[in-house]
């Protein structure tokens, strides 16, 4: 029997039903606090501007590998779990709310004094690996609302590494009741002004702007104003600067590099500082290939579009 991946993913009404409320997956990305959203894609996606975020293969993975991921904290700590079949909701304002993955059961013998949240979640050593022993403020922030919301004091996270198919030690979040109640006013501040005001969110980055503006107009030209003139020579400053220290950065890689000569590794205590190591690589000559088969470069060529930003 084939299993399709439309059958295990969210539906298209429980995608609209989250235009409704602030959700623990969303803490982060409203409080600008993530790697793969932003303020303004939230806003966007709940007002019907941005389409939902695309299923992918990878969350397949972790919302089927959910009941494994719990039987393993269950056997580890000696826990007991359950799924709730509705969402904490926030005594007063009822757009936070929160679909906490399990909640585990207080059990004074095993060392759970009280009732708590358990969030499950999958990843890989990769980005484990350059957060070097931190958890990402997404899953952080995560835990921290639904600890808010539930009144619970204590959270875990059960990981689990794809690529190494490893399961981690659970790891312990206690409630920070500063950071909750900064949190939950920049919440409600942003669904007020946002959501309920319908103020748009600025951009904050590169791909915001590129949403917002995708195309540009030949035609337009736009006289620069007094505040975007010190926008420029601000910018114009930094660039200076940036310069300069890519500049030193060049002068000291090159003293080092004449430092290790035919070295392939610099060393204190066995411990690895620098390495200049030889490589080889293998690439495609686009220019090479199109002059011989231009009929078949043709095939496989694919135009994209975009804005290039330019500072004269």
């Amino acid at each position: 029997m084939s299993i399709k991946l439309s059958e295990h993913l969210p539906t298209d009404a429980w995608q609209e039903e989250r235009a409704n409320y602030i959700g623990g997956s969303e803490v982060a990305a409203i409080l600008a606090e993530s790697e793969y959203s932003t303020p303004l894609q939230v806003w966007m996606r709940k007002k019907g501007l941005l389409p939902p975020v695309e299923q992918s293969e990878v969350m397949y993975f972790g919302h089927i590998f959910e009941p494994t991921l719990a039987a393993y904290f269950e056997s580890y700590s000696g826990l007991k779990t359950r799924k709730l079949s509705e969402p904490i909701v926030h005594k007063e304002h009822n757009f936070l709310r929160a679909n906490i993955d399990r909640q585990v059961l207080a059990s004074p013998e095993n060392g759970l004094d009280s009732t708590a949240v358990l969030e499950l979640k999958t990843t890989n050593s990769h980005r484990l690996k350059a957060l070097d022993g931190e958890i990402p403020d997404e899953w952080y922030l995560q835990a921290q609302h639904y600890l808010a919301l539930s009144s619970y004091e204590v959270g875990f996270l059960q990981i689990f590494v794809r690529d190494t198919c490893e399961f981690l030690d659970p790891l312990i979040i206690e409630r920070d009741d500063e950071l909750i109640i900064d949190m939950e006013e920049q919440l409600v501040q942003w669904w007020q002004k946002h959501m309920l005001e319908g103020i748009r969110p600025m951009p904050i980055n590169g791909e915001d702007a590129l949403i917002l503006y995708p195309e540009s107009n030949p035609e337009q030209v736009l006289e620069i104003t007094p505040a975007g003139y010190d926008l420029y020579n601000e910018l114009q400053q930094v660039r200076q600067r940036k310069a300069d220290l890519l500049e030193i950065e060049e002068h000291l890689k090159t003293k080092l590099k004449d430092k290790l000569g035919k070295a392939e590794r610099m060393v204190l205590g066995g411990k690895t500082l620098i390495s200049w190591k030889s490589q080889s690589q293998n690439r495609l000559d686009t220019n090479a290939f199109k002059t011989a088969h231009p009929e078949l470069y043709q095939q496989f060529v694919k135009q994209t579009s975009t804005r290039r930003f330019t500072v004269y």
